[in-house]
């Protein structure tokens, strides 16, 4: 998913304002692609390459842990750092997040600050 010199993140949620208010935010510094549903996600991951998703954990059909867990199992997806964003805020949720294979999480509303930190280190 690389085209010039940004890193390309993958954002996926299933909520329009959060994907719009992440796009706003990232869209200067990174080259953004945009999932609405873990299946699409998938897809997405396995075709472009993004250097780094951020992943909602609560939708529809498919939830965030489901979809990491695929794309942790798969050797064309599995170096690919997940950040999970969701306004779920405690620690149980936390650890199971990174027992799954989150490199981090991020805690709904956003902070500004905050979201590029964590992108920057882990990318």
């Amino acid at each position: 998913m690389r085209a010039g010199s940004n890193p390309a993140i993958l954002i996926v949620d299933d909520t329009k304002t959060n994907v719009d208010v992440l796009v706003q935010t990232l869209k200067n510094d990174y080259k953004i692609g945009v999932s609405l549903n873990g299946r699409d996600a998938i897809r997405f991951a396995r075709t472009n390459k993004p250097d780094l998703i951020l992943l909602d954990i609560v939708m529809p059909k498919m939830d965030g842990f489901q979809v990491c867990k695929k794309l942790k199992s798969d050797p064309e997806t599995r170096d690919i750092p997940i950040i999970f964003i969701t306004a779920m805020d405690k620690p149980d949720q936390k650890k199971k997040c990174l027992k799954c294979g989150g490199a981090d999480y991020i805690t709904k509303p956003f902070v500004t600050s905050e979201i590029k930190k964590k992108i920057k280190k882990h990318i």
